[in-house]
């Protein structure tokens, strides 16, 4: 479970004068949406009991909220079948990747598996200005979709 202030914007420039509004912008994660919902849950009960002992309003919005990102045990099997009968270098992550993915709508509908197929360890990560695709993974991807779309 995690939470993040992302931004704080309170009041104006106007020296003397106290701040009538504000703005506190967070991120929250978890790896279970029951984590997500709990940890919502506390926030937005504390952020109500400070406001009404100050007599300040508090108001509540959500943008971008995913669902937990659940892989299937025969989506998983499958992705590494495909991988041995096709010598695909395979290694299997144990913990979450902490970014925010709209991968759990799907599973939600059906049973599916996020995978990655990323340029290895010692490269650097996705969202870095130093990140470069690198064109040979094009043709692992293409194997590892026409192995799984052959099921």
């Amino acid at each position: 479970v995690l939470c993040t202030i992302i931004q704080v914007d309170v009041g104006k420039k106007a020296y003397g004068i106290s701040a009538s509004k504000g703005v506190l912008r967070l991120t929250i994660r978890a790896e279970l949406e029951k984590e997500l919902y709990k940890l919502q849950e506390n926030l937005e009960n504390f952020s109500k009991k400070i406001a009404n002992s100050y007599g300040l309003k508090v108001e509540f919005t959500y943008n971008d909220i995913f669902p937990e990102t659940y892989n299937h045990r025969e989506s998983n099997d499958k992705i590494r079948e495909v991988c041995q009968k096709k010598e695909l270098k395979f290694n299997e992550i144990k913990e979450a990747f902490r970014g925010s993915e709209d991968f759990g709508h799907y599973t939600k509908l059906t049973k599916g598996s996020i995978c990655y197929i990323g340029n290895g360890e010692d490269y650097p990560n996705l969202h870095s200005y130093k990140y470069d695709f690198r064109d040979e993974l094009i043709e692992v991807a293409v194997e590892l979709f026409k192995g799984l779309s052959e099921f």
